[in-house]
């Protein structure tokens, strides 16, 4: 199997898991796929773990301002890899990202049951 097609699947199976709410678990399929390669393919890897991670410590462990600091820095990467990448809408995970930053800096509270309505998923990119 080529290193793009293990990256595929990886990719596939990551985010199954994270638009189910299993961040930590996604995290691990993305760190472990994001160890075996190079390139851009690493950027956008490294940055998938840090959304990952980021929401698992808002929503397991109650860390705010490390979550914050996780997905900023993973929105700085993911800018390199607009319109999409693997199958994921980029434009539309920033989007949705940048929006959850926003309301992480207003609530300033700790993570409530009702917040996960406003946790971002990934999706695939609009058909042209």
């Amino acid at each position: 199997m080529s290193e793009g097609s293990d990256v595929a699947t990886a990719v596939r199976r990551g985010v199954r898991l994270f638009n189910l709410g299993r961040y930590f678990t996604a995290q691990q399929i993305f760190e472990t796929a994001w160890q075996g390669v190079s390139g851009a393919d690493r950027g956008f890897l490294e940055a998938l773990v840090q959304l990952s991670a980021g929401l698992h410590l808002r929503t397991r462990r109650g860390a705010t301002q490390g979550a914050e600091h996780l997905i900023v820095r993973a929105l700085v990467t993911l800018e390199d890899h607009q319109p999409s990448a693997h199958g994921i809408d980029v434009v539309r995970l920033i989007a949705d990202f940048d929006a959850f930053v926003r309301w992480l800096r207003e609530t300033k509270r700790p993570h409530r049951l009702l917040d996960r309505l406003r946790l971002p998923h990934m999706y695939r990119p609009p058909q042209d």
